[in-house]
């Protein structure tokens, strides 16, 4: 667009059980955001493993379903990947223009990427420059080919149009810093709980320090309570969420949750652990939880207390207007965690 505001992008995160999307208006420069739209569908067990899609026909018709029920119009739209065909390094290079680094960026990439260079796409950020050297701290982002035309292909194939692909993590992130107070020397742990994986990014300020995607998630709380319990998946998943059911109570999962708890704990002070190593920038100070796994009964209380500092539940929609007559408030701030990630590319825009 030449002339004109630049539209927000729909934000649709498509997760491995279900799918979220969230359309926000800009009020005006610097006056926020505004709810235009929101809604989520689920996805059939196993149509997406592990950020691999296994059956592009369900999850095309589970977008299609959600944009039917939501009555979105705009095609345009942005979403996220992450896993092992994503890789996410912060590399220091040499001062350059920018064109020259254009030119440089592929081949400095081939130190950091374990991949065949024809096999990803690429991109990167100048993040800042030494003021004594003149380097440049530059974050590089690269994803396997295969993985982002797969995604665009079942966007494009659900009647959208793909503009963006961004990285979860980033998108978490997004949606923290326009909805919290950020201090510039705290050090922050953003930790979105998915379905199957877990993105960890670390934050100093604004300035994102590491990241980390974690093979551990929701599903690992609902497959030990289905085993140790011998229940459906169903009534596993409705416990999980801390909802009792028929003829079981809530209590009799208790125990192995609070197992399942302490093991996602040990799994994050590791990730903890290594970055403290790895960066020398001291221990995190507070943790932002997000994601479905926040559902998970005592999940942000076990945190707080095995790590001594505060946790709290991301709400991506604390700072941004709603409209209760359109949104009922309760139930958006019951499903808001889950929205982390969609609310983050909905905050994208044409030509970014």
């Amino acid at each position: 667009m030449i002339f004109g505001k630049k539209k927000n992008l729909i934000g649709l995160d498509i997760g491995s059980s279900s799918i979220k999307m969230v359309q926000l208006r800009e009020r005006g420069k610097g006056k926020g955001f505004e709810l235009v739209n929101y809604g989520m569908e689920p996805l059939p067990r196993e149509a997406i493993v592990s950020g691999t899609i296994m059956d592009s026909g369900a999850v095309i018709s589970s977008i299609q379903q959600l944009i039917m029920k939501t009555g979105v119009k705009e095609n345009n739209v942005s979403t996220a990947v992450d896993g092992n065909s994503v890789i996410i390094q912060k590399i220091t290079m040499t001062a350059m223009s920018d064109a020259e680094l254009n030119e440089a960026i592929r081949w400095e990439a081939g130190q950091y990427i374990p991949f065949d260079m024809e096999e990803v796409r690429i991109d990167h950020e100048v993040l800042d420059q030494d003021p004594t050297t003149g380097n440049l701290k530059v974050l590089l982002v690269a994803a396997k080919r295969d993985l982002v035309n797969e995604y665009t292909s079942i966007l494009a194939q659900a009647g959208l149009n793909p503009v963006m692909i961004d990285i979860d993590a980033f998108s978490v992130q997004n949606a923290f810093e326009i909805n919290y107070p950020v201090n510039a020397t705290e050090i922050t742990a953003l930790v979105n709980v998915g379905a199957s994986t877990t993105n960890v990014c670390m934050l100093k300020g604004t300035s994102p320090l590491f990241w980390r995607d974690l093979q551990w998630g929701g599903d690992n709380f609902t497959d030990a309570i289905q085993r140790e319990l011998n229940l459906t998946f169903e009534a596993a998943e409705a416990l999980k969420k801390g909802e009792p059911m028929e003829n079981i109570k809530l209590e009799q999962a208790i125990p192995v949750i609070n197992q399942v708890n302490q093991e996602f704990g040990t799994e994050v002070k590791k990730t903890f652990d290594f970055f403290k190593l790895t960066t020398n920038e001291g221990a995190v100070q507070r943790i932002i939880l997000s994601g479905g796994g926040t559902r998970v009964p005592n999940l942000d209380r076990f945190l707080a207390q095995q790590f001594g500092i505060p946790v709290e539940i991301l709400n991506p929609f604390q700072n941004i207007e709603v409209n209760e007559k359109d949104f009922p408030i309760d139930e958006l701030n019951a499903n808001a965690p889950n929205f982390a990630v969609a609310v983050g590319l909905a905050l994208r825009k044409m030509g970014e």
